[in-house]
């Protein structure tokens, strides 16, 4: 599988676009080509081969089983977080992180097991909630859906998280390397760049951007499912 991607298409998405300079984080110095009108700019040269490793360290992944949370609680990310998790059968937090998300799984899982006994109950035909009471559990299953959803089938903590704004998501990074789980993430150049397994130097804000990267990782686990969908006929066939 060809894991590379274009300078081209990154600078043709703004990739290379960080913040302000006096922003910055001095850590990011060696992936920083130089500034524009006070913007830092990074270089995307040596941005390449990092997105690279990480690609293929989550085409290995893939292929092992593994399974990936997308974060960001960026409101322009959202969709782009929940699409990739539902079409690669992973899973996603995108509207905020609860403190213990991954560290404290257990009590977690009793609120992702509240919200689908609040489901339950809403669909069933044969109920013994009043109105008032299906109205009360229908606004608290919409707001545990909000944060919970996206891991409402995770049935124990990832395997790889992939973080988008480590600045942004500095809990879900501590929680992660806490619990030894490998971090793929989008580090701008005012992020830490060290405390990333697979740091990925890139404009962390840009839709364009960060659509772009992902849908790298996309096709890379796409076409991993597909692999096993065709071993899986082959050996039906055989």
């Amino acid at each position: 599988m060809n894991l590379e991607i274009s300078l081209e298409d990154l600078l043709k998405n703004g990739s290379h676009f960080g913040h302000n300079k006096k922003r910055w984080n001095p850590k990011m110095e060696k992936y920083i080509y130089g500034e524009k009108n006070g913007t830092h700019i990074l270089d995307l040269r040596k941005s390449l081969p990092l997105i690279e490793n990480a690609l293929k360290f989550a085409l290995d992944s893939a292929k092992n089983k593994k399974k990936f949370l997308f974060v960001s609680t960026k409101k322009q990310h959202g969709e782009i977080v929940e699409n990739i998790a539902k079409e690669t059968d992973n899973y996603y937090v995108n509207f905020r992180w609860l403190g213990g998300m991954i560290t404290n799984w257990n009590t977690v899982k009793n609120s992702i097991n509240t919200l689908n006994n609040y489901e339950n109950i809403l669909r069933s035909e044969d109920t013994v909630f009043t109105k008032k009471e299906l109205s009360d559990i229908e606004k608290k299953k919409i707001r545990l859906d909000k944060t919970l959803g996206g891991i409402a089938e995770m049935k124990a903590t990832p395997d790889v998280i992939f973080i988008i704004d480590t600045n942004r998501e500095h809990i879900a990074v501590l929680e992660a390397r806490k619990l030894g789980i490998p971090i793929i993430g989008i580090v701008d150049t005012n992020c830490d760049p060290d405390i990333i397994d697979y740091p990925i130097p890139a404009n962390d804000d840009g839709v364009k951007s960060v659509q772009f990267i992902l849908d790298s990782f996309k096709k890379v686990l796409i076409n991993v499912s597909s692999e096993d969908v065709s071993k899986v006929e082959e050996s039906s066939n055989e």
